[in-house]
C-alpha cells in the first residue's frame, strides 16, 4: 500500500470513528430523527409494561418495539410519555434495547447525590453527577450496536447503588447524529494533506 493509500484510510478511519464514538453530555439536546418513547397505546400484550424486561415503542410509530430492562422488575407507566420505575421503588442499572440505536436522550430522577456511567458495549462513559434535587437530562449519541446502559453509584463512589426513582421523557433516534464540526475538519486536514503528497510527486518528476 503507498503512502497516499495509508493516508487516505488513516484520516477516514479517524474521522469515522470519531463521529461514531460514545459521547454523553449533561442535558437535553434534541437529535435528528428522535422519537419519544410511550407504553400505550403500543397494542402490547398485557403484562408487557410489568416485569423484566418491559416493552415501550415510538409514540409515532407503534409497530417499532424498545425493550428496557434492569436489575430490578420493572414498570412501565402507561400515558403521554413513558415512566419506567422498579417495582421496589428503586434501580440502580437500566438497559434500553433497539436494533439500530444511535442516540437516546432521558431524565433520571434520583433518591440522592450520586454518579451515572453509560456503556454501550463498544464505550463506556466517565461518571457524570446526578443529583435528588430535579431532574438529570442526559444526551446519549454515537451508539454502536442494540443497546445503551446505565449504572449509578453514591456519590461516595464504590459499588452499584439503588439511588433511581425513575426514568422518563426517553426519546430514541436509530439515525447517526450530524458528525462535529471537528470531524469535518479532520476530514479537511486530511485533503490538503493528499493534495500536500499529489504536489510534491509531480516537483519531483
Amino acid at each position: 500500500m503507498n503512502l497516499k493509500s495509508l493516508v487516505v484510510s488513516a484520516i477516514f478511519a479517524s474521522a469515522f470513528t470519531s463521529a461514531s464514538a460514545l459521547t454523553v453530555v449533561s442535558g437535553n439536546n434534541p437529535q435528528p430523527d428522535q422519537h419519544n418513547v410511550v407504553h400505550n397505546p403500543c397494542g402490547l400484550p398485557a403484562g408487557s409494561g410489568a416485569g423484566n424486561p418491559v416493552t415501550g415503542c415510538f409514540a409515532d410509530d407503534n409497530a417499532i418495539t424498545v425493550s428496557v430492562s434492569s436489575n430490578e422488575d420493572l414498570d412501565f407507566t402507561a400515558g403521554g410519555q413513558a415512566r419506567v420505575e422498579a417495582m421496589d421503588g428503586s434501580l440502580s442499572t437500566l438497559t434500553i434495547t433497539l436494533n439500530p440505536l444511535s442516540t437516546v436522550i432521558l431524565n433520571i430522577q434520583t433518591s440522592d447525590d450520586g454518579f451515572v456511567t453509560f456503556s454501550d458495549g463498544a464505550g463506556t462513559s466517565t461518571e457524570f453527577a446526578v443529583d435528588n434535587s430535579g431532574s438529570n437530562f442526559f444526551t446519549v449519541t454515537g451508539i454502536t450496536g442494540t443497546f445503551l446502559t446505565f449504572e449509578t453509584t453514591l456519590l461516595s463512589g464504590g459499588a452499584a447503588a439503588d439511588i433511581v426513582d425513575d426514568v422518563r421523557q426517553i426519546r430514541i433516534s436509530q439515525v447517526t447524529a450530524i458528525p462535529e464540526p471537528e470531524t469535518y475538519a479532520l476530514m479537511m486536514a486530511g485533503l490538503v494533506a493528499l493534495g500536500f503528497i499529489s504536489r510534491r510527486r509531480k516537483t519531483k518528476k
